[in-house]
C-alpha cells in the first residue's frame, strides 16, 4: 500500500475513510507524523518478538552494519558517532593490525568489578581489583578482546596498540526509514525546475508539495504531482500535473520554505501488516481528536499487536537447530 494513491486507494485515503476525515481536518503533515509513531511502535513489536533474526527496513539499501576507525591508544568510542541510529546491538567485532576480523566478548557492568571473598593475598574482604578502572580506564595495550558499553560509549579492552581504517564494526537493529518532507527551491519559470540536493526522485514517482508561506502560481499544496523525466538530474526536477504530461509553468511571487513528500513509496515491513498501521495511525488520531468514532478500532489494533508479535515469534528462522546432548546409563 503505497503513502498516497488516488487510484487503489493509499494510506492517506484509507485514513481518511477510518477516520472520517479529510485534508482540512487531519493535514498530510499530521498524517506522516502519526504514521512515523506506528512505525516506532512496530519496530518495538518486532524487536520484542524476534529471537534470532534482527528486524530491518525492507526498504533500506544497505545492511544495518557500521564502523568507526580504530586508532591506536584509544579504547573509547562513541556511539553516537556511527553514521547510522543504532537502536540495539547485536554483535561488535574488530580488525587486528593485520585486518583480520574478530568478534568482540560482552561485558555488563554487573558483571565487572565482582567482590572477591576472603582476604587472600592481602585483598581486603568484599574488595576487587578487577575494578572498571582497572579493566577499562588503564586498560594495558593489545589487540581488543572484551567491549563494555556504558551510556553512549563503548570501551575496548585491551586498549588497540595499532591504528586502523573501519576496524571497529557494529551489527545492529536500527528504526524503520520515516515517511519525511524533504526541502526544495523552485524557479519562477516556464518550466519550473527544482531543486534539492540528491533528491533521489525518479521519473513517474509521486510527490505532493508543502509550504509555510505561498507557493508560486501554477503549483498547489497537498496536491500529487508526478516527477518526468524531461530536466532530471541529481539535484534537480520537474514535475507535471499527469503522469508523463508536460512540465508545470510556474508564475507570480513566492515565500517561505517549501518541502516535499513522495507518496509513491510503501513502508518497509511485510504487505500484509501495512492495515494494521493505518489502523493504529486511525486510532492516534481519533483519540487525539476525542471521536465517538473508535467503535470496534482499539480491540482490532490489539489483535493486530498480537498477529505482528506472532508473526515475528513463529516465522522461519535460519539458524542451526539446538543439539541436546542424551546420556546413557551404563550400570
Amino acid at each position: 500500500m503505497q503513502l498516497y494513491n488516488t487510484i487503489n486507494d493509499g494510506m492517506f485515503q484509507t485514513l481518511d475513510r477510518l477516520c472520517a476525515s479529510s485534508t482540512n481536518t487531519y493535514s498530510f503533515r499530521n498524517k506522516v507524523n502519526d504514521l512515523n509513531e506506528s512505525l516506532d511502535w512496530y519496530c518495538d513489536l518486532a524487536f520484542k518478538s524476534d529471537g534470532q533474526w534482527s528486524f530491518d527496513d525492507i526498504n533500506q539499501t544497505s545492511p544495518p552494519i557500521d564502523t568507526q576507525n580504530i586508532v591506536s591508544g584509544t579504547n573509547r568510542y562513541k556511539f553516537g558517532s556511527f553514521t547510522e541510529k543504532i537502536i540495539d546491538l547485536i554483535r561488535l567485532e574488530i580488525l587486528d593490525a593485520n585486518g583480520n576480523g574478530l568478534s568482540l566478548i560482552p561485558e555488563t557492568m554487573g558483571a565487572v568489578g565482582s567482590p572477591v571473598v576472603g582476604n587472600a593475598s592481602g585483598v581486603i574482604s568484599g574488595a576487587s581489583g578487577q575494578s572498571f578502572e582497572e579493566l577499562y580506564i588503564n586498560a594495558p595495550s593489545g589487540t581488543p578482546t572484551h567491549y563494555i558499553k556504558f551510556g553512549d560509549f563503548v570501551y575496548l579492552r585491551p586498549k588497540p596498540n595499532y591504528s586502523i581504517a573501519a576496524g571497529l564494526k557494529a551489527y545492529f537493529n536500527r528504526a524503520a526509514l520515516r515517511f519525511s518532507f524533504v526541502t526544495f527551491t523552485v524557479t519562477i519559470a516556464s518550466p519550473g525546475v527544482f531543486t534539492s540536493a540528491s533528491h533521489g526522485l525518479v521519473a513517474g514517482d509521486t510527490v505532493i508539495l508543502n509550504t509555510d508561506g505561498a507557493l508560486p502560481t501554477g503549483l498547489t499544496a497537498d496536491t500529487q504531482y508526478y516527477v518526468i523525466s524531461a530536466g532530471l538530474a541529481t539535484d534537480t526536477f520537474r514535475l507535471s500535473a499527469t503522469s508523463g504530461g508536460s512540465a508545470i509553468d510556474t508564475s507570480g511571487s513566492q515565500s517561505g520554505t517549501h518541502s516535499f513528500l513522495k507518496t509513491s513509496v510503501s513502508p518497509g515491513v511485510p504487505a500484509i501488516h501495512h492495515m494494521p498501521l493505518v489502523r493504529r495511525t486511525a486510532l492516534t488520531y481519533l483519540n487525539y481528536i476525542s471521536s465517538p468514532k473508535l467503535g470496534f478500532l482499539p480491540q482490532q489494533v490489539m489483535k493486530d499487536e498480537m498477529n505482528i508479535k506472532e508473526y515475528f515469534t513463529r516465522r522461519s528462522k535460519d539458524t542451526p537447530k539446538r543439539l541436546v546432548p542424551t546420556y546413557q546409563n551404563n550400570r
